[in-house]
């Protein structure tokens, strides 16, 4: 059996209100670095053997706590 585990992006950013979609340059806040770290933990006891992240940064920063946390590189 496969189970996929799927993660949203911390918080974002975005002190202007900038509706931002897929624009370059907007990075996870503190807050977010905090939830994508509290998302890796909630995963800690799973058996996570692939991590695939979209190329937005602050998807690829949420996913790097957990692609870290069990040796593996982020596919994009």
């Amino acid at each position: 059996m496969t189970i996929v585990h799927l993660l949203r992006h911390g918080e974002v950013e975005n002190p202007r209100g900038i509706l931002y979609g897929r624009l370059p340059g907007f990075h996870l806040s503190e807050l977010g670095v905090a939830m994508a770290k509290a998302a890796a933990q909630a995963v800690a006891e799973r058996q996570i053997v692939h991590v695939v992240s979209s190329p937005l940064e602050r998807a690829v920063q949420t996913a790097g706590p957990v692609a870290e946390q069990f040796g593996l590189s982020i596919h994009t």
